[in-house]
């Protein structure tokens, strides 16, 4: 039935797809179609802002918007003919570029992430001007010195390609030659340099390419003696012996002479870490400390890199010696003076309690690098703690653990230093608040168990694990009897309230309650919480009065245990004549005369509701329904009403 309408869809489908294949119009045609375009309009009649007013444009753009962009396109898209760089390669020569250099620009395929494709009032079409837009990304490439070098003040591009080089750094030549370009000398540059000889050195190696803070370019710091000839010989500009050179007039360290000696100042090699002429860094070192002693100590690096790293180990140099030390580790002090010289000393902060272990090194429990853990910990705290108290929650076998102690979470309770008692952060219910707040706040203007009010919250619970839920000290029965003299334990013949003798808590809330005796309801609804058909006969049949009442179940049960069955407070008779006159004539007429004392009351009546009054019970021998009680009995109580 549907098959005709399904099948005029296809072939318009199918046409559409013809006509879009077969019979595409030129896309100058495309554009002056449909009522939204006028005859002869342009891209520009929409798009009027894309090349005007610039001064260098793009040159394809005056020949037409399809040089690079397809007619049509999508909502917020830009169909292009081609993908970029591809595009811009058909007009472009790469082997002019640089592109495919061996040192390449990162990002290099992304033209337009430099040029604008439209035009611009930068020459090469650039976004910015040229050392603005280098900058962008360059930002620590040492533009901003006291000391400007012109052509880096200029523009990047004076030494540098900006697509790629056969030469590190994208340059244009090699170093030495590049800067030969603009400070050429025919005696290799030793006038300049106190007659050294220094053509084919790295120039870089003194002065900064783009900017410094001295004159000549040169670092921050530079070597104080500056007479070539007392580390060079004559004019070749290589040192004396090298590197030992540096002993003329640096004490050497000897083997033996302290416990800890760095390596590189053992064999002598002082310019493994240090330059022999200017650098940015303090000491003539090389590079930054952390930098320059990542080089050889990756473990620190890797250590530094965790998500918690020590914030001194940046400047190795705070803690170590750069050369020798009296200490392993070339360490300046040892390691707790060294540690408590930025930290409070644990042992001399006047707290009542000292955790042991701070009393030793602090590399027992912290890492001075780094680690993934908060406060550098070498372990999770569940794992350190658990190291010395091994007892102690998950460790302790104990089904129920504190979450804070399940989740290693000690220090959100105790200070890992120094503190109060048992070295809590806060005492009793103050600690406790911080994580059981509502409960506290909760119980704010209600009557208050005497121990919650006291903020004596270990006097029921323990602080780590238990056998029992809700960390209780003991199972709630054992618990509160240790306070409360409540007998469970009913006599002989006597009856237990089930839940009595296991958990308190079933009845009483722990902590406050509005109710008195501390119950969760008062004592009707707490007691149909459980007795619910009870309850339910009340509501909806002829309740006994008593039983209707808010707190009528007390008087005639006992909440924990009774001397009667089903919780009684007194025999059944004893009980229902201390409401009903037993000696009174028309009791004695409903009830053949017999003696009060000796009648089972709950063999007729329900004693807490019934479908009629009397509360007689729902079934019933037909002569007693009829009330013939002549049919069985005899008539008066001499005879004890017994046929």
């Amino acid at each position: 039935m549907t098959t005709q309408p399904i099948r005029a869809l296809a072939l318009a489908a199918a046409l559409a797809g013809l006509g879009g294949l077969a019979l595409a119009p030129r896309a100058d045609a495309q554009l002056k179609r449909g009522g939204r375009f006028e005859q002869g309009s342009t891209c520009t009649s929409c798009h009027s802002d894309v090349g005007k007013d610039v001064r260098v444009p793009h040159a394809p753009l005056a020949e037409g918007c399809d040089s690079c962009h397809k007619p049509h396109g999508l909502v917020g898209a830009l169909r292009l003919t081609e993908n970029e760089p591809a595009l811009c390669l058909s007009c472009h020569d790469v082997s002019k570029l640089g592109t495919k250099a061996e040192h390449r620009h990162p990002g290099v395929e992304q033209c337009s992430s430099c040029h604008d494709p439209h035009g611009s009032n930068q020459k090469a079409l650039l976004v910015l001007p040229e050392r603005e837009l280098c900058a962008g990304c360059h930002a620590a490439a040492g533009l901003d010195g006291e000391v400007p070098h012109p052509p880096a003040a200029e523009g990047c591009s004076s030494c540098h390609s900006p697509h790629g080089s056969a030469h590190p750094k994208q340059l244009l030549q090699a170093g030495d030659a590049l800067c030969a370009g603009c400070h050429a000398s025919a005696d290799g540059w030793a006038g300049a340099h106190a007659g050294m000889a220094v053509a084919g050195t790295d120039c870089a190696s003194c002065h900064r390419p783009h900017s410094g803070a001295r004159a000549g370019l040169l670092g921050v710091a530079i070597h104080p003696e500056m007479d070539c000839t007392s580390c060079h010989e004559g004019g070749s500009g290589k040192p004396a012996g090298g590197a030992r050179v540096c002993l003329d007039c640096h004490a050497a360290v000897e083997a033996g002479s302290a416990p800890s000696v760095h390596g590189p100042v053992l064999r002598g090699d002082c310019l493994a870490c240090h330059d022999a002429h200017t650098t940015d860094h303090p000491a003539l070192l090389r590079a930054a400390p952390a930098e320059l002693c990542t080089s050889c100590h990756g473990d620190v690096a890797k250590a530094m890199a965790l998500p918690a790293p020590h914030p001194a180990a940046s400047d190795c140099t705070a803690c170590h010696a750069g050369h020798q030390s009296q200490v392993a580790g070339l360490l300046r002090e040892e390691p707790r003076a060294l540690c408590v010289s930025c930290h409070e000393d644990p042992v001399g902060a006047g707290a009542a309690v000292v955790h042991e272990p701070s009393r030793g090194e602090c590399s027992e429990c912290h890492d001075p690098h780094g680690t993934g853990r908060k406060a550098i910990l070498v372990r999770d705290q569940d794992a350190l703690c658990g190291n010395c108290h091994g007892e102690i929650g998950t460790r302790s076998g104990l089904p129920v653990v504190h979450q804070p102690v399940a989740t290693g979470a000690c220090s959100s309770c105790h200070e890992p230093h120094a503190g109060g008692a048992n070295l809590l952060v806060a005492q009793g219910k103050e600690l406790c608040a911080t994580c059981h707040e509502v409960e506290m706040r909760a119980a704010d203007g209600l009557p208050q168990h005497p121990p919650f009010a006291d903020g004596d919250c270990a006097s029921c619970h323990l602080p780590h694990a238990a056998a029992v839920p809700a960390l209780l000290t003991a199972p709630t029965a054992r618990l509160c009897a240790e306070c409360h003299d409540v007998k469970v334990e009913a006599p002989v013949g006597g009856s237990t309230h089930e839940g009595a003798g296991r958990s308190c808590t079933a009845c009483h809330q722990p902590h406050a309650s509005a109710t008195r005796a501390f119950l969760r309801a008062p004592v009707r609804p707490l007691c149909g919480s459980c007795h619910t058909a009870v309850e339910q006969a009340i509501d909806q049949q002829v309740a006994h009065p008593p039983a209707a009442e808010p707190e009528g179940c007390i008087d005639c049960h006992s909440p924990h245990v009774a001397p009667q069955p089903s919780l009684l407070r007194q025999p059944v008779a004893e009980g229902c004549l201390s409401c009903h006159p037993g000696d009174g004539r028309d009791f004695a007429a409903a009830h053949l005369g017999l003696p009060a004392k000796t009648l089972d009351c709950g063999s007729c009546h329900d004693p807490h509701a019934a479908k009629e009054g009397g509360l007689l019970l729902p079934v019933a021998h037909p002569p007693f329904a009829e009330r013939a009680c002549d049919t069985c009995h005899t008539d008066g109580a001499a005879a004890g009403g017994a046929r």
